[in-house]
Formats: C-alpha cells, structure tokens, sequence
C-alpha cells in the first residue's frame, strides 16, 4: 500500500525520548520523518534512483536526478519538492505526507540541514511489537476489504479494527468490531470454505472464527515486519503471508492451519512484498512488489515458476485471472498489464492511468477486473483484448465508476462484478451498484 500502508503511523508523532539534552529540535523532527518515510527506498543498499538519503553527504551529493538536498533552500531541495500533492513523481510513491510534516523537513532545510547521527541510532533499534504507542484516534484508513464466501459479510481493516459488516439487509446493522490489533491491518482474508478469518498486521496475523467472529489464535513467529498480505488456499488448509520488515527483503511463509510456526518460508523479493495472491486452483501464488517484479510460484515446492519485469515502479497490486492462466499487475507507474504467466509475456496494458494503481480484484473466471487508484478513481474492466506483438487497438473495455476523490487501498467484489466495494482513506467503504455509489459503510 505504500499499498497497506508500510508507512507506520507512530512515525508521525516525535518520541519525547528521543529530545535529549542538546538535541536539536530540527534535526530529531526531521530524522524521524526520514526514517519513517525515506530511508525504506533509499539506503545504501537499494539506493532507489540511485539516491542514498540515509547521510547528510549522500543526500547533497544526489542520485539520478541529481542532489536532493540543499542546505539552506528548503523550497528548492528536491526532497521537499517532491512532497507536494500532485507533483510527478510523488514522494512517498503511495502516500500523501500531512502539511504539518512537509512544513517541519522545509524548516529543516532552511536551517541548514543540520544532521544528528545519535537520534537515527535509536530510531534504526529494531521495534518490539510490546513497545508499539497507541494509533492515533485520527488514524482510520481503511487498508484492506475482503468479501465472506457466501458474499452476506464484508471485512474490512479500519485503523487497528477489524470491522464485519452484514450485508443483503435493507437496514444493515451496525457493523461487529474485532479488536486485538496493535497496529494498523494491513490485510484480510476469508477462507474460501467459510471456517477462518485472518488479518495481519505488524509482525502478527490474527486468526479468528469465521462463524462465530470469536478470537482462534495468533500466528508471530517467524514474522519481522509487517503482514502486508495474507490469503488461504482454496481448501482453507494454508494460509500464505507476505512479510515485509523495513529495508529489508520480503519474505513469504505457509502456515497449516492450527500450526504454531509455517512449514515453510523463502525469500520473494529483494523489497517489500505489497500484495500476494492464491490461484483458484490452489497451485500457485503470486507476489508483487517494491522492486518492481511480479512473481509467481509453484505452492507445493515454492520454486519460482515465473519473474514478470516490465513495470518501471512498484508492483503494488496482483491478481489471478482466466483459467489462473494469466496475472494482473497494477503499479506506482499507473499501468496495469496482463500477464501470460507460462511464457512470462505481456499479452495487454492499460497506461497513462491517472493515478497509481492501489488494488485490482479479478471476479472468479477472468470476466471483470477491477481497479482502484490513490485518486480516488475506479473501474470495471472486461473484454481484455491479447495481443501477440506491439499492441495497436483498445486494450479492453472499460467502464469508469464515479470517482471518490481520496486515496482508495483496496477492492473487491461480487462475483458478477454488480456490487463493487472499496476501502477508503476516510475511514469508509464505497460501495458501487450499477456503477453509482450508492452506499457508504462506516463504522457506527
């Protein structure tokens, strides 16, 4: 997200520990935000766009597109520049930075830059899940949207809630609330045969029943990062995970249902892991990520059955499609492709989007994908056309439903693509039925 948002939220506020004796008010504020928004990208390691900002002289000295700090000229610091709403390309790739924030790195800048090495020593110690702060009342996007199999209950992630709607009822209840979460949920999954939900957050996944909405279980170990997507497969036997600690690889690990610890993990990408998805059949998974790639893998061994390179920013959405034959990606460079998975080829795509593409959901049998994107737009799409060589017509057809106008992080749908849902930054879930909203689920 990212989509699934792997900014934390506790990052937004400055911890009293870390103003010391001598610290530097500017300095701690602004290796805070760095930290938190930055540094994941762009470190010595990555070095996205060839640009380390994890040092004073690495960040005059610049990347690709040259230095992305200069002291003293906060307006001019490509660093600040890059910030700012509707600005091409955007920093963070999938996140708005509030106005307070952009304000304290400008103030930064035009005082001098001044750098504090012991302040990101105590930001960069790894976090216990016991120390996390309480998320701020304020913080209520809704991440992640999951429909139940028998499409009468929707779940979706609101802030550290986990909240499940009835649907199909003129009146619809109040919505049940499962709590337990000690972070933002990042993800939300069913299983196909109405026994589990899962949703997973920083470093757990909670297991509930799925019937009675009582608490299962917990899964942690071996978990280092956040739970930025889970699903089961078909039998609601596995439970995939994607695991994504900060700056670091993304992981995968299978879980066998009433497992303490997975029977199996492997590393997926070189960056963080945003979505992940089961084939209907239950014989492969697919992963998208920050480094770019699409991947997909044989369930029963986890080797590598295809690497899907095209995309020039992260692979922020996956979905199986017609016959699990083919794969859609969606990504931070508003494109979306479709994928022959066993000849690794793009068969179709759909560019110039107006926005990054935050989620896609492809109804059972590969008739409509949907798309949503941070600018509040979505879509229907059907009549996917293929093509062998340079594509020369209309990639498909595609019907734009009414746009919300703030940031959308997640999709689903009916299987005949009749009703649409999609969470919301605001904290809601847009509902869409014959292409007009026509309902908006909030917590009440």
């Amino acid at each position: 997200m990212f989509t699934r948002l792997l900014v934390c939220a506790l990052a937004l506020s400055v911890s009293p520990v870390l103003h010391g004796a001598g610290a530097d008010t500017h300095a701690v504020a602004a290796m805070t935000i760095l930290r938190a928004h930055c540094f994941s990208c762009h470190n010595v390691e990555k070095k996205r766009g060839q640009l380390d900002l994890t040092s004073r002289e690495a960040a005059i000295k610049g990347g690709e597109s040259g230095p992305a700090l200069k002291p003293g000229k906060g307006s001019e610091s490509p660093l600040v520049k890059l910030l700012a709403p509707g600005v091409d390309p955007h920093m963070p790739p999938k996140k708005q930075l509030p106005d307070k924030l952009i304000a304290t790195l400008r103030g930064w800048v035009d005082a001098g830059a001044p750098w504090d090495a012991g302040v990101l020593k105590l930001l960069t110690r790894e976090t216990k899940a016991d120390e996390l702060k309480a998320l701020p009342a304020s913080y209520t996007p809704v991440l992640a949207v999951a429909l139940s199999p028998d499409g009468k209950r929707l779940a979706s992630a609101r802030g550290n809630q986990l909240l499940i709607h009835s649907l199909g009822t003129t009146n619809r209840p109040p919505a049940v609330t499962l709590t337990g979460a000690r972070d933002a949920i990042q993800s939300v999954a069913w299983s196909a045969d109405g026994r589990w939900l899962a949703a997973g957050e920083f470093r757990r996944v909670l297991l509930f029943d799925a019937k009675t909405l009582q608490p299962f279980g917990t899964l942690d170990q071996p978990l280092a990062g956040r739970a930025t997507a889970v699903a089961f497969t078909p039998d609601g036997n596995t439970l995939a995970v994607a695991d994504s600690p900060s700056s670091a690889p993304g992981l995968v690990h299978l879980w066998k249902m009433g497992d303490e610890k997975p029977f199996a993990s492997w590393t997926a990408h070189n960056d963080s892991i945003l979505d992940l998805k089961v084939s209907a059949n239950g014989k492969l998974l697919a992963t998208g990520s920050a480094d770019k790639l699409a991947r997909v893998w044989n369930l029963a061994t986890q080797k590598e059955v295809a690497k899907l390179e095209g995309h020039t920013s992260y692979v922020q959405a996956v979905a199986f499609g017609r016959d699990d034959a083919e794969l859609a990606t969606g990504g931070a460079d508003k494109e979306i492709k479709i994928w022959d998975i066993a000849n690794q080829e793009k068969k179709s795509a759909f560019q110039n989007r107006s926005a990054a593409v935050t989620a896609l959901h492809w109804t059972p049998g590969g008739t409509n994908l949907l798309t949503v994107a941070e600018d509040g737009s979505a879509s229907t799409i059907t009549d996917i056309k293929r093509h062998s060589g340079e594509q020369s017509s209309a990639p498909g057809t595609e019907r734009k439903l009414s746009s919300i106008g703030d940031v959308l992080y997640a999709v689903t749908a009916t299987p005949d693509a009749k009703t649409v849902f999609a969470g919301c930054h605001d904290g809601s879930v847009y509902v869409w039925a014959t292409g007009k909203v026509a309902t908006k689920l909030e917590a009440r």
